[in-house]
């Protein structure tokens, strides 16, 4: 049966849907309407509350998420606390978080205000302290305040005591949630193991996977679709982990993006500025690599920079694992390799040359939680004779698919790396790249963002700085 603990409460639910998210429930069932509904589509971060969930199977610590409840399914907190602005009640007194917003002044007609406090909450809540605190803040909008009163706010949250987290509390949480049982119903199943998830989609080959769920979400919340049967992928065990080998390591599908962004910054630190592009935190916390790439999107940010890093994609039926490199895995618009019965369950990620020169660039009209217009990745080898000896360039946004710019590698293999060679290439763009327009950009202005991206590309090999700070 479903459990879910909301604020001090358990509850223990009966006939609610697959489709149900955490907002409606908690709005329409639990009166817990401190939580608001802005967007519905995990942009705007009114619906922000705090998830709560074991560090470990076997750890006595408490992890605390910020996560949209507008997009999160409710079957996918089973076994996990809900925080919401409710819980922060502390008798006649405002709890500290609310207190620094009123001394800030940051809060105006105050519908975007409740999701604000969570997100600073799940900031205060961290064990250790946050050197970057703004991000905590990218996936709530606030129309009002112009948002300085509400950075100053987080800038004074790490002064904080511990005591933002009640700790008699958190010890009932820990020992509910140590033995909760797993989740078992006829329409939302968690298989635990490869061949248990093969089992599943042979019974019920019309189900959705869902680990996520920030995709699949957006066809129940914005398309109205219903959708009636679930499989989740997060207990599954090889789905979920990161490991490494002797020349790459293998990323789990369902490993959450921000621990993904964690990896990918200590072995691939010139991604990180993308990753922390991606979406917001809120986000991250629960979309994963493998919903990205079963989407295939043809702005998505993860499949040029797996393709510049020559990654390759896992895919599984439970019998017979494939591999593909991520440009061939992808066939179409919103098309790839997968048939009927197999998930995508890992990526392939090489170990880097000590001589790669590697960016990857993203352009949007707002600075994060933001779709793509263009994302371009550069991978480069280059020898002691300054020529390049292996090149790879993916794009987003520029086709049907997210593609490799196999004829502008050709120009670049063998050259010397100059400003010629680059002027070369700049100037083969418009023969190769045909992307559309639409209302992210025109054609043209696609075009232009590639050559633009490709001289930045050489002029940070050349230690010239081009990036302006984060908001400028």
């Amino acid at each position: 049966m479903l459990e879910i603990m909301f604020n001090d409460q358990i509850q223990v639910i009966n006939g609610a849907t697959a489709d149900t998210m955490l907002l409606a429930y908690l709005r329409e069932q639990q009166g817990l309407t401190g939580t608001k509904e802005g967007c519905g589509s995990g942009d705007c971060g009114a619906c922000t509350v705090v998830m709560v969930e074991l560090a470990d199977a076997s750890s006595n610590n408490l992890h605390y998420q910020q996560i949209n409840a507008c997009i999160t399914p409710l079957h996918a907190l089973h076994g996990k606390q809900v925080l919401t602005v409710e819980y922060l009640k502390q008798s006649d007194n405002l709890h500290p978080i609310q207190q620094i917003l009123v001394d800030k002044h940051a809060t105006q007609c105050g519908f975007c205000t409740p999701g604000i406090v969570m997100s600073l909450f799940a900031l205060a809540a961290q064990k250790s302290k946050s050197e970057q605190p703004l991000e905590y803040l990218a996936g709530n909008l606030c129309r009002c305040t112009g948002y300085g009163p509400i950075i100053d706010a987080a800038n004074t949250i790490n002064e904080l005591e511990p005591t933002a987290v009640d700790l008699e509390k958190e010890a009932a949480a820990i020992n509910w949630m140590q033995h909760c049982e797993p989740l078992s119903l006829p329409h939302y199943q968690t298989p635990t193991n490869r061949l248990d998830l093969a089992k599943a989609i042979k019974q019920h080959p019309d189900a959705s996977f869902v680990a996520g769920g920030t995709d699949l979400a957006l066809e129940i919340t914005q398309q109205l679709n219903d959708i009636s049967q679930f499989i989740d992928l997060t207990q599954v065990d090889d789905l979920g982990s990161i490991t490494e080998h002797s020349t790459y390591w293998r990323v789990g599908a369902a490993v959450p993006l921000v621990k993904v962004h964690a990896f990918f910054n200590t072995h691939f630190p010139t991604t990180n500025e993308v990753f922390e592009r991606l979406g917001s935190l809120t986000i991250r916390n629960r979309a994963t690599l493998g919903g990205s790439l079963s989407h295939a999107s043809p702005i998505g940010d993860i499949a040029p920079l797996l393709i510049s890093l020559s990654g390759k994609v896992e895919v599984d039926d439970g019998q017979t694992k494939q591999l593909f490199k991520t440009e061939d895995y992808i066939t179409g618009y919103r098309e790839t390799r997968l048939k009927p019965g197999q998930w995508v369950s890992a990526i392939h990620l090489p170990k880097p040359n000590l001589n790669q020169q590697h960016r990857i660039y993203k352009v949007s009209k707002r600075f994060e939680d933001d779709i793509s217009t263009v994302v371009l990745g550069i991978n480069l080898a280059i020898g002691n004779d300054r020529r390049i000896k292996q090149c790879c360039i993916a794009a987003g946004g520029v086709a049907a698919r997210s593609v490799r710019l196999a004829p502008l590698e050709s120009i670049m293999l063998g050259s010397e790396f100059n400003q010629t060679l680059v002027n070369r290439v700049k100037s083969a763009i418009p023969e190769i790249v045909h992307p559309l327009s639409d209302v992210r950009g025109s054609a043209e202005y696609r075009i232009q963002l590639l050559q633009s991206l490709i001289q930045r590309f050489y002029f940070e090999c050349h230690s010239i700085d081009t990036r302006l700070s984060q908001h400028a």
